[in-house]
């Protein structure tokens, strides 16, 4: 059967809402259904707001006119991109209870049938925070499917997995019999198994329906974006002409200016019907980091603190000293602490490894724990350095998208994205040494990747990295592999 055909199950009736009391108006009178055993994507410039149709679904904001039907014993959940940090020192087991409304003797093989059907084991009663990025991010996919939702709605899923946890989630969602809808960066992910797209126009504000594969639905809007583009350069030449005779027969007498005054009317009705062409995401500046000189060994390490498969903590011997224009990434697999590793060797906390005094260090997080959520985004670019003038700041704040209103807000009011890209600006004020990058893609838009991996490339001091980003590790030069793995067999 046709997917086309299986019942509506979820409807945006008539919707509207705006940010602001309604003044960020995000949605405007739209209507769009969700049918039962499909798969969808939702599309949008990174400006566009896609994660407020999630919390729409969830209840979490409410319209400000019309209604959203979801029908009778429709149940929805969501596996969002991070655990909660208040969440963290729970168990497995405590996360997961908070779902049950009555006491359940046989949780326990639930919770464990549950993450086998993603490919998953963990110990029950081992704390969340003990465990990597990678595995959390199953554990936020198994605590959704734990609630047994017929919507399951999934906030860039393959965020923090590496290839086998992104070959372990398509194989889910090609199998799974409900109802998914999926916000995320990675097109070859998305192609995979899309039914159709939810795509929200930010410039009318409307939510459109395309029953096609992502990358069709792609194609469809840049030759829609064309058609609207060749359709307005059409229209602007033909009102300046317009505009020409209007002038010449304005100066005229009788009949003529009558004419004129016909015609002004007819041009004004012209620029009010000019199709507002969409907007394709801005992408952000090219940008250098700078340096201060150092002449000495920026790193050395003899031992590094990782985990095995069996969850058991092991000192792995590396001998390694990391000097100037020395790049490394970190490999593999999920589960072996690579983040952790990243984060005692910032903190020096790793009696085994060491930065050397007065190198200026700056290290990109992908839980964003580095910056103050309270904290105005103007203070966190401007704290960077005591000598930065108010125009440098804008400068490169601008560089990277943090415009206007933006920098008036605290970074907690930022997008996941903006968050990316403002950890970006103060790397270029602060002017570091070393910069350790743990997944230095999640939730950047792929269209300012290749602009990041040229920065990098152009990069004269040492680099340390985490990725599962394949495409965006082909991009980057000279950069040498720390197999870990190899390291704890």
């Amino acid at each position: 059967m046709n997917v086309s055909d299986n019942k509506t199950i979820l409807r945006f009736d008539g919707a509207s809402f705006g940010y602001d009391d309604g003044k960020k108006v995000i949605l405007d009178d739209t209507s769009f259904s969700v049918r039962e055993n499909t798969k969808i994507t939702v599309m949008g410039q990174n400006w566009a707001w896609k994660s407020t149709i999630f919390k729409l679904i969830m209840g979490e904001l409410s319209l400000q006119q019309w209604k959203i039907n979801v029908w009778d014993d429709i149940k929805v959940a969501i596996a969002r991109q991070v655990i909660p940090r208040d969440k963290m020192e729970l168990t497995v087991k405590e996360r997961y209870e908070e779902t049950l409304d009555d006491k359940d003797y046989a949780f326990d093989k639930k919770i464990t049938d549950t993450l086998a059907e993603i490919n998953f084991s963990a110990p029950l009663d081992k704390q969340l925070k003990d465990f990597s990025w990678g595995q959390q991010a199953r554990l936020l996919l198994g605590y959704a499917l734990i609630q047994k939702p017929d919507i399951l709605l999934m906030d860039e899923p393959t965020n923090n997995l590496d290839t086998a946890g992104i070959g372990d989630l398509i194989s889910f969602l090609m199998m799974y019999e409900k109802t998914v809808i999926v916000i995320s960066h990675d097109a070859d992910f998305l192609n995979m198994f899309t039914d159709w797209v939810l795509y929200l126009n930010v410039m009318k504000h409307q939510v459109e329906q395309y029953w096609w594969d992502y990358y069709m639905v792609q194609d469809q809007i840049v030759a829609q974006v064309e058609k609207e583009e060749r359709q307005n350069a059409r229209a602007v030449k033909q009102i300046a002409t317009a505009k020409d005779k209007i002038n010449q027969f304005a100066m005229k007498w009788g009949k003529m200016r009558k004419l004129a005054k016909k015609m002004r009317g007819q041009v004004e009705e012209a620029e009010e019907n000019l199709v507002e062409v969409r907007r394709d995401d801005r992408t952000i500046r090219k940008f250098h980091i700078e340096f201060e000189n150092y002449v000495w060994p920026i790193v050395s390490i003899n031992a590094i603190t990782l985990m095995n498969s069996e969850h058991k903590v092991i000192d792995a011997p590396l001998d390694l000293v990391i000097k100037k224009k020395e790049r490394y990434i970190l490999e593999w697999p999920n589960g072996i602490w690579k983040t952790t590793l990243l984060k005692r060797l910032v903190h020096e906390n790793d009696d085994g490894a060491k930065i050397h005094e007065d190198v200026r260090v700056w290290y990109y997080s992908q839980d964003f724990a580095a910056l103050d959520m309270n904290m105005v985004v103007w203070d966190a670019l401007h704290e960077v350095s005591n000598e930065l003038t108010d125009q440098e700041v804008y400068k490169v704040a601008a560089g990277f998208l943090l415009t206007g209103q933006l920098l008036k807000n605290t970074i907690g009011y930022l997008s996941e994205w903006q968050k990316g890209l403002l950890c970006y600006a103060r790397f270029v004020l602060q002017k570091p040494h070393l910069l350790i990058m743990d997944e230095p893609t999640n939730h950047i838009n792929f269209r300012h990747l290749p602009i990041i991996a040229e920065c990098l490339n152009n990069y004269e001091w040492a680099l340390i990295m985490v990725s599962h980003d394949q495409e965006f590790v082909r991009q980057m030069n000279r950069l040498q592999i720390i197999n870990l793995g190899r390291l704890i067999d």
